[in-house]
């Protein structure tokens, strides 16, 4: 505590909460609170972010070295968002908002109904005195106008200080899920039924009131072969004959839990049969993953030591693939090849088969909530509103004073603009005219 505190802490009155506001008011605070959060925001934009990106991705993180690990480790880079340091800089910058709100809402209340005085147009910016022929008594007109814009600052940082405090709500009580579904599959009403959940720590994991079933993914592409549009069909409910509601990715879909929103990850899923023949039958769905720019391609095990290397390659035109180039292995060593058509089966060496049974489409869906999205949304729409009000609307206060003087009138036209002086030229101009000088 300074020397200055202790002196006024002896005082009667004394606030205790006097230094920390001043702490929090200070210049080097605030920037170091904006560097911190906007260093974070950085980070997790750039980086793989558990929950956001393919667990691929997030565990690379740390195949750099053992400096890297500790440093993901340490500074939760896979999840800077819910992380503890990120989550400080948001409480630090929340406290030094909800300081900057109550301060300058009380010098609204101040300032809003103050009538001005002769003596505050005494540093006017445009202030012309002038005689002119005597017309009648003495008189004075004060008048404010554009006071309106006095509100646009304290807006601007309510709708912040809303926007940080999402952005914490967020943090603490959002989850994200991330799920892969081929077309035909249904999405069972389960916690469990998500391939990843990425809960804040205090929310509770993502699932559906019903099952979902994946009817159809459904890209479109330029004309030189890349993904324009990814669309799907999905079905609430198991049962055929359900309402079929669409999903996009820029196109969520509300559920009562939250939202759902598709990736542009997909694919072609290979639904392969394992005919042994002593063993019973083993079904399997390979989610495929490009591999070449016109291919995807993955290893399915099978029973003992077999796998399958299945390649498929995808048709110039954008249309559906049809067929899958299957390699057997045992080991390192092949033992049967073929290109199988859905239905079609290849034999498997000391008996058996391998049997492709489709090759529908696979792709990425991921589940959303987060409680404080509305809040986030106001804010944003509070702080343009106080921005515009801050940069489109500026109080302007006039006076005109008339003083009879020796037969003559003495005439005081002043104009005192809250902002933007240089802007208010034409019209001093202007009212000095309509009084009778010359500006």
């Amino acid at each position: 505590m300074s020397p200055r505190d202790e002196v006024l802490r002896s005082m009667p009155g004394w606030n205790p909460f006097l230094p920390v506001r001043r702490f929090l008011r200070r210049p080097a605070v605030i920037v170091a609170e904006i560097l911190v959060i906007t260093a974070a925001c950085a980070l997790g934009a750039s980086l793989p972010q558990a929950g956001r990106s393919p667990a691929a991705q997030v565990a690379s993180l740390r195949s750099h070295g053992a400096f890297a690990s500790v440093l993901v480790e340490r500074l939760s880079l896979d999840h800077v968002f819910t992380s503890g340091w990120f989550l400080g800089a948001l409480a630090f910058a929340t406290a030094s908002l909800v300081i900057v709100v109550v301060e300058q809402t009380r010098r609204l209340r101040a300032t809003w109904s103050q009538v001005p005085t002769e003596a505050h147009f005494r540093n006017a910016p445009f202030r012309l005195e002038f005689t002119r022929p005597g017309q009648g008594p003495a008189s004075r007109s004060v008048r404010s106008r554009g006071r309106l814009g006095l509100a646009g600052s304290p807006l601007f940082h309510t709708g912040l200080l809303a926007v940080i405090l999402a952005g914490a709500l967020g943090a603490l009580f959002s989850v994200q899920a991330v799920v892969d579904l081929f077309e035909g599959e249904t999405l069972p009403p389960t916690v469990e039924a998500w391939g990843l959940q990425q809960p804040g720590p205090l929310a509770s994991p993502f699932r559906l009131d019903s099952s979902l079933r994946l009817v159809s993914v459904e890209p479109t592409r330029y004309q030189g072969g890349d993904l324009m549009g990814l669309r799907l069909k999905v079905a609430e409910g198991a049962a055929e004959g359900g309402p079929i509601r669409d999903l996009s990715i820029n196109q969520d879909l509300r559920v009562s839990r939250g939202r759902l929103y598709a990736d542009s990850l997909f694919g072609p899923a290979a639904l392969v049969v394992w005919d042994g023949a002593s063993n019973p039958d083993s079904r399997t769905a390979v989610l495929l993953e490009r591999k070449e720019p016109q291919a995807f391609g993955a290893y399915a095990p099978g029973p003992g030591s077999l796998r399958a290397r299945i390649r498929v390659p995808m048709p110039a035109g954008g249309s559906r693939p049809n067929h899958a180039e299957v390699r057997i292995l045992q080991g390192e060593f092949r033992v049967a090849e073929a290109d199988l058509r859905p239905g079609e089966a290849l034999a498997l060496p000391g008996g058996g088969t391998f049997r492709l049974h489709g090759l529908p489409y696979w792709a990425r869906l991921h589940g959303s909530h987060d409680p404080a999205i509305g809040l986030a949304y106001a804010g944003f729409i509070v702080a343009l509103a106080g921005a515009a009000l801050t940069y489109g609307v500026t109080r302007v206060d006039e006076l005109v004073s008339v003083t009879p003087e020796d037969g003559r009138e003495r005439v005081v036209v002043a104009l005192k603009p809250h902002r933007f002086a240089p802007l208010f030229q034409e019209r001093f101009a202007q009212l000095v005219r309509e009084h009778g000088g010359e500006a």
